[in-house]
């Protein structure tokens, strides 16, 4: 239940930082050239390969952790077959 509080609070700070930023909304009296928009999306997705490329050893580690789990659940249900599956295998 904690979870599900934290996630709201952590909900609740983002529609505020949304409020202010559209509250603070001025007008841009400039020229925006064609260009621009292709650069900005450049930005975003280098930012975004960048953030994945920081956090692969914490999706690694997560994969990890799952298969070293399911290993640990089939040794422990069928070790003995598993002997017994090597053994008529040779």
């Amino acid at each position: 239940m904690n979870q599900w509080k934290r996630y709201a609070w952590y909900g609740f700070g983002l529609f505020q930082v949304m409020v202010l930023l559209i509250a603070m909304a001025k007008p841009a009296n400039a020229y925006v050239d064609p260009g621009s928009g292709l650069l900005f999306l450049q930005v975003g997705g280098s930012m975004l390969a960048g953030a994945l490329f920081a956090f692969r050893a914490k999706i690694r580690k997560l994969f990890r952790m799952e298969d070293k789990h399911m290993e640990s659940v089939e040794d422990a249900d069928g070790g003995a077959a598993g002997e017994a599956e090597t053994g008529s295998q040779v």
